[in-house]
């Protein structure tokens, strides 16, 4: 019975302990929050406080933020708050104890400190804020505004406002600022909020633009987020680049003991590839007339392998030149097919192309690089065999593919639980691609013989 009791204790304490914390926790708050209905409600709560409900009772129709960020490290958020009473507008206008006493409460969670509050016009509050917390000027004489960052217990749920405005000092560059967003020059405008890259994001302000502005940028983030910037690149960067380098010395070693290096066998495997660039193009093709998603990449990859197993019967001497020229040969002949085959077929894709539609030429740069890396095992598969080039043939796709992965994915974005699931998630569709299409291209490189007779 003792027992059974200590044990119920121990649940109890264990379920407290994990609750607790989670109910303590700060509310998701907006990024403006004396913005739209954060200062309505902060209004209302202060009437029914104090028994004038109907003379603070008020919507905002319209909210905007303008945030002018400083070089001595501080920020002055002006709100514009435009009520949908006049009534209320009247009253703050007339009490201003009251209303300097809501615009302080509505500061709410917000790093930011109350300056001033008026009314302009007949229906719009002017707050006025003060934030030492939110800039920071860092190498290079990067400004970095952390306004928008997510940290320890405070989570946003939204912009609060229907418009914000960040403007920098006069002559820096914004070389960092949230998705859906509006540049120019040393302003950026936003009309929605959402952290869907978990970086934050923060909003940075260089004193040049270009390269020089973004490497300063990159700077000044990696420096507060040092942890997660190590683990992105071990996860995110050199897992799946060290994956790939282990199974090419698993590949070479195997084709070292198991294919001939004779023009028999590389005849016998440039029909095996061209088999699969046909069947691949023509499955592409039928998948494009339909209007199906990804089949740009089979119709690139299809026409380019068909090519390369063709250009195996050339009667040349081969050399690292004519391979490499080869697979640049094969991979233009690959696009130039992908384009014909889109007029002929599919009178959807050049248009939106020619348009910059974003996901069509997203899909089109990915099938394209994509296919160009994996026609490339066919010049590895070649050099592998000349002691010159041995070395940096096998470790240049790993280090192309470690290059890609740091530009495409975010380096310095917030780590998460998931992110190990994901990358072994993503090295598995790496090793796959590679074993379908890369190996076949290998094998063709490494059995074309190095002199003719």
């Amino acid at each position: 019975m003792a027992r059974s009791r200590l044990r119920t204790i121990a649940l109890l304490v264990l379920v407290l302990l994990v609750v607790t914390p989670a109910m303590a926790g700060r509310p998701p708050q907006t990024v403006c929050e004396p913005c739209g209905s954060g200062f309505s409600e902060t209004a209302m709560w202060y009437g029914e406080k104090n028994q004038l409900e109907n003379e603070t009772a008020t919507d905002v129709e319209y909210s905007t933020v303008t945030v002018h960020v400083y070089e001595n490290e501080t920020a002055i958020w002006t709100v514009r708050n435009r009520l949908t009473s006049e009534r209320a507008a009247t009253f703050f206008r007339e009490n201003e104890y009251a209303f300097t006493e809501i615009a302080r409460d509505a500061e709410g969670y917000s790093d930011i400190t109350y300056l001033s509050a008026e009314i302009v016009g007949n229906d719009t509050v002017v707050l006025r804020y003060r934030s030492d917390e939110q800039v920071i000027e860092t190498r290079g004489g990067t400004l970095r505004f952390d306004g928008f960052r997510d940290e320890g217990s405070k989570k946003f749920s939204g912009l609060g406002a229907d418009e914000m405005t960040v403007v920098g000092p006069s002559g820096t560059h914004v070389t960092r600022a949230p998705s859906l967003r509006s540049v120019r020059g040393n302003r950026l405008v936003l009309t929605s909020f959402t952290d869907d890259a978990g970086d934050g994001p923060f909003v940075t302000f260089t004193q040049s633009g270009g390269l020089v502005g973004e490497a300063w940028s990159f700077v000044s983030v990696s420096e507060t987020l040092t942890d997660d910037v190590i683990q992105n690149l071990l996860v995110n960067v050199l897992l799946p680049s060290v994956s790939l380098l282990v199974f090419l010395l698993g590949v070479v070693w195997l084709s070292g003991k198991t294919v001939k290096r004779d023009e028999r066998t590389a005849k016998w495997l440039a029909g095996t590839v061209t088999a699969l660039g046909v069947l691949m193009l023509l499955f592409g093709v039928v998948q494009m007339a339909n209007w199906a998603n990804f089949p740009t990449h089979m119709v690139i990859a299809g026409g380019a392998y068909t090519v390369l197993a063709l250009l195996t019967f050339a009667d040349l001497r081969p050399t690292l030149p004519r391979v490499a020229g080869g697979v640049l040969l094969a991979w233009g002949t690959g696009m130039a097919v992908m384009f014909v085959s889109a007029i002929v077929v599919d009178s959807y894709l050049v248009p939106r192309l020619l348009a910059v539609n974003y996901y069509a030429v997203n899909d089109l740069l990915l099938a394209a690089f994509s296919t160009l890396f994996l026609l490339s095992m066919a010049v590895v598969g070649y050099a592998i065999s000349d002691p010159r080039y041995r070395r940096v043939a096998i470790a240049l796709p790993p280090t192309v593919l470690a290059g890609a992965l740091a530009m495409m994915r975010p380096i310095t974005s917030v780590g998460s639980p998931l992110d190990l699931f994901y990358s072994l998630l993503f090295v598995g569709v790496i090793l796959v691609a590679v074993t379908l299409f890369g190996v076949p291209a290998f094998l063709l490189g490494r059995t074309i013989p190095a002199k003719r007779s």
